[in-house]
């Protein structure tokens, strides 16, 4: 306890003894690190601020469409169906892609702080150089930033804020490029797959027309609606005509002789309705050429009904897949910016780092710590050492 506080006491006398000392060392180390940050590299940042349009997914459409009307799994396949949207991601900013499509611009060529980079190293320095920020009101913040070497000169400066702001609205451009040539690609894609499914609907819509044809020819099937109403209407007439020749018959056989002229006329009568109402059952007089028996009706009506229902819907089909095909195509040649500048990247007139005031604080900060560690530990060493008692005279 008593080392401790002599401890503290040595501390506080070295302090009190050495004040001039440490606010020389403090200014020193001050001016130092001022010094520093004009030697140490300088790094500029410029920033492009974007606002990503709007875009419509035509895609949409044509699938839910067929996924009803085609087979199971087809309006899957068809490109642009997702509805999920990677726009203007990181991945984008930082792809390879961008920073090549920044280099083979040439813009950057002119500038002696890019030009002595290796030409292999050029693409990562770029990458490197690039960053991204995503806002909650949907705008993007596009960052680049560029560092001089050491002992930068004011040109150099200069030229490493240019180069920040190049790259900055390069990238705004190339991301334009990359998002336009995407959503093209999609839209041919999407196009040419179209004009496939157009091509086998309008096949197998032919084929569905000569089957119907002559599914018509060998049933004698027109309107088979119309037909079938007729051959109800012959049927219920030539019906009632017989049983009216039927009743005259009974009456007259209750009233006269077997043998009578009347009774054998009223049954030559009635013979001839009888076979006259078979034909009906029968499709009418053979020599009709549409005429369809009544047992054939109800499996006719089903075919003849699933065949012009095949048909509609390839038609529907058709007249979906050449509006789609259209839209594709527009989508395809049309030249619509894929994002809204808002501001664009400017050379900053100050470095973004090294902060001079705050690296200044922190070098004098250091410059302290350092004096009161000397002092600490010079403290410690000086109570460590032992006392020599001086001897008496007279020993």
């Amino acid at each position: 306890m008593m080392d401790s506080g002599q401890n503290s006491i040595t501390i506080i006398s070295f302090l009190k003894q050495h004040v001039r000392r440490i606010v020389i060392i403090a200014c020193a180390s001050g001016l130092i690190g001022y010094g520093m940050s004009w030697i140490i590299p300088h790094t500029y940042v410029s920033t492009v601020m974007v606002l990503p349009a709007e875009q419509k997914n035509s895609g949409m459409g044509l699938a839910s469409l067929l996924s009803g009307s085609l087979p199971s799994g087809l309006g899957g396949m068809i490109p642009g169906s997702d509805a999920k949207n990677s726009f203007l991601s990181p991945e984008i900013v930082l792809s390879r892609s961008l920073a090549e499509s920044i280099v083979q611009s040439k813009a950057l060529d002119t500038f002696s702080l890019f030009t002595t980079i290796l030409q292999e190293e050029r693409v990562e320095t770029i990458q490197e150089a690039l960053n991204i920020d995503t806002r909650r009101s949907g705008i993007v913040i596009i960052e680049a930033q560029w560092s001089t070497q050491y002992f930068p000169a004011y040109d150099i400066k200069r030229q490493a804020a240019k180069i920040a702001s190049i790259i900055a609205n390069a990238a705004s451009a190339g991301i334009d490029g990359l998002i336009k040539n995407k959503s093209m690609t999609s839209a041919r894609r999407a196009r040419i797959f179209i004009d496939t499914l157009l091509s086998e609907n309008k096949v197998a819509l032919d084929s569905a027309y000569t089957v119907l044809q002559v599914f018509q020819q060998q049933n004698k099937v027109l309107e088979l609606e119309n037909q079938a109403k007729a051959l109800v209407e012959s049927a219920v007439a030539a019906g009632a005509e017989l049983s009216k020749a039927e009743i005259e018959l009974s009456v007259a056989q209750q009233q006269y002789q077997s043998d009578a002229p009347a009774i054998d006329l009223l049954r030559k009568k009635v013979s001839s309705l009888r076979t006259q109402y078979a034909k009906v059952q029968n499709g009418g007089v053979a020599r009709d050429a549409f005429s369809i028996p009544f047992s054939k009706l109800p499996a006719l009506s089903k075919s003849y009904v699933m065949m012009l229902r095949d048909i509609k819907i390839m038609e529907q089909i058709n007249a979906y897949l050449q509006s789609q095909r259209t839209q594709e195509y527009i989508q395809e040649i049309r030249d619509v910016p894929a994002i809204q500048i808002i501001e664009s990247g400017i050379p900053a007139r100050k470095q973004s780092s090294p902060k001079r005031l705050v690296f200044t604080v922190l070098s004098m900060f250091a410059g302290l710590v350092l004096t009161f560690g000397y002092a600490i530990l010079k403290s410690l060493l000086t109570t460590n050492q032992p006392h020599e008692v001086p001897l008496s005279r007279g020993e």
